[in-house]
């Protein structure tokens, strides 16, 4: 048995109960003013996994900056909408599925290069054990579970694979659960948003931030409406298939309340001074007829389990420069430049 399976034992089946399976917070420090990340940075390796892909601008940053070359993305993932998963359901996984590929075929039809094939993730939520004990959760297998896998173990504990989700949780939880060897060799992004949205798989949330180094932007919060973007931000941008549906978009009530959406961890993984503080929390998991995860603060950074980048420490106008800064960058477009 490998070391890492033996810690993962230990985390999984040493403790009495589920709420001692814990992780570690992320380490990170700041450098004038901005948050850094151990072992984080441009060059890790990279998975983007959402359920909807046309309601946000951040997987348009995601697949300029991988046809500039500029980003290790090793796949793209589809995880089913999570909504009212206890009532059957509220959106079908084709209809995430097409939702993506149209985003994806609005991108290359717009010249760009470098994006993989999409892979199916979850398409169920998973459901609590009624002990409670995350080693008790039956897993489901997916292309997206094991591509996920594939990737973390090429990944190390020093230069982990980044998984940025802009959706439930539930895809990466099921790949710590059939393979806990990979713990050490992810850090996970998402904004789970009070556990409504990206949160409402809660179990799934619940086992990331005890079984792996998660990081949560806004700890529940979400942006406000026009505080990124506004639409005279796109006009310059020049005519394709991708940025006629941005200019579009954020000239929609969804797109001026969905602003950067769940891109934060993509513009500051190559502009730290985004992120201007962050702090360390623990995950509690909340019963109820709509169960969550709650991210209480803790005494001592030894009893954290998860990082919470607060939303009023986001330099706003550093995220609109730097997203804007890659979608305008001349060898991005250059046939379609004046």
């Amino acid at each position: 048995m490998s070391r890492n399976r033996i810690l993962a034992f230990v985390l999984l089946f040493g403790a009495g109960t589920f709420e001692q399976a814990t992780a570690r917070a992320p380490a990170f420090h700041l450098i004038t003013n901005a948050v850094h990340l151990e072992g984080v940075g441009p060059d890790n390796p990279i998975i983007y996994d959402n359920d909807w892909w046309s309601d946000v601008f951040d997987k348009d940053y995601l697949f300029a900056r991988a046809s500039l070359g500029t980003i290790r993305l090793q796949g793209l993932i589809v995880t089913r909408d999570m909504w009212d998963w206890q009532k059957g359901y509220l959106y079908t996984f084709e209809q995430c599925w097409e939702d993506a590929r149209k985003a994806i075929d609005r991108a290359r039809a717009a010249g760009l290069r470098n994006i993989p094939e999409p892979v199916r993730g979850a398409d169920r939520a998973l459901q609590p054990p009624a002990s409670r004990r995350i080693h008790e959760t039956v897993p489901q297998t997916s292309p997206g579970t094991r591509l996920i896998i594939e990737a973390a173990r090429r990944a190390t504990p020093q230069k982990p694979l980044l998984i940025i989700c802009g959706g439930p949780l539930t895809t990466v939880a099921n790949a710590l659960l059939l393979d806990p060897d990979i713990a050490d060799r992810i850090l996970v992004f998402n904004l789970t948003v009070n556990g409504g949205y990206n949160g409402k798989d809660a179990w799934s949330v619940y086992i990331v931030c005890k079984l792996a180094r998660y990081v949560d932007w806004g700890g529940g919060a979400f942006w406000d409406p026009d505080s990124v973007f506004r639409p005279a931000d796109f006009d310059p941008l020049p005519d394709n298939p991708m940025t006629r549906e941005m200019k579009r978009f954020i000239r929609t009530d969804l797109g001026r309340a969905n602003q950067l959406g769940d891109g934060a961890p993509l513009v500051w993984l190559f502009q730290h001074s985004c992120w201007r503080r962050a702090e360390p929390r623990r995950a509690v998991y909340v019963e109820g007829t709509h169960p969550s995860v709650a991210f209480e603060s803790v005494s001592t950074p030894q009893e954290a389990d998860l990082l919470v980048i607060p939303k009023d420490a986001t330099d706003i106008p550093a995220c609109r420069q730097e997203f804007l800064r890659v979608l305008m960058d001349p060898q991005l477009f250059p046939a379609q430049r004046n």
